[in-house]
């Protein structure tokens, strides 16, 4: 026979928490103080994000430039090659021989730093003296002072708007921290300055029996 067992069922007693006023105040400052907590937390999260895209971008940005930078000083370097090679190539005479042959005569003439405009053997009108002389002077100033090439613009203009973008975004966030800060200037710049005409209560008695006499006379 199955034994027959009295009193309650072992079930486990759900514990219950005693209510005070001090934990309920707490709990409920918690509670809503939460929701700031959370909103400055959200805020600080976004201007850190937008702080390391600007710093990517004006990497990205920085990075073209000294492509760039590169890629015009190389088309300098070989421009001045070419300038040098057309140097050696205009030349002027310096050495003639003839060579008589039955037939034919054979010249043969070394030159170097051939002047074709001075011989007009480009038509070209002969230069004076006094020009000829200022622009040698102009282009040895010139070969004497080295010029700086300065690097091209950025060919993206997105990434130039996004860095301007976010520029503007951060700026427009520290002029709100500002006027957060100091919220009690616009309400004493609105104050009116205090009255000339204020008088004294003893101007007002003066006043008073002054004009006591005056009815009395």
């Amino acid at each position: 026979m199955a034994q027959v067992t009295s009193g309650r069922p072992a079930v486990e007693k759900a514990k219950v928490e005693i209510a005070t006023p001090w934990r309920e105040e707490t709990q409920t400052r918690e509670y809503l103080t939460g929701f700031h907590k959370r909103k400055v937390e959200r805020k600080k999260a976004a201007i850190e994000e937008i702080k390391q895209r600007l710093k990517q971008e004006q990497k990205k940005l920085r990075e073209e430039r000294h492509q760039e930078y590169l890629k015009m000083l190389a088309e300098r370097e070989e421009a001045l090659e070419e300038a040098d090679e057309l140097e050696r190539l205009v030349t002027a005479k310096t050495e003639s021989v003839q060579y008589d042959h039955p037939n034919h005569t054979v010249t043969v003439t070394t030159i170097s730093d051939l002047d074709l405009s001075g011989a007009r053997l480009l038509g070209l009108p002969l230069p004076e003296q006094g020009d000829q002389d200022g622009s040698q002077e102009e282009e040895m100033s010139s070969l004497e002072k080295p010029t700086k090439a300065l690097p091209r613009k950025s060919k993206d203009p997105l990434l130039s708007q996004r860095i301007s973008s976010l520029t503007a975004t951060l700026h427009a966030h520290s002029r709100k921290k500002v006027k957060r800060k100091h919220p009690r200037r616009a309400q004493d710049s609105t104050k009116k300055p205090p009255s000339a005409t204020r008088t004294s209560k003893t101007q007002r008695r003066r006043r008073m029996t002054g004009k006591a006499r005056h009815n009395g006379e």
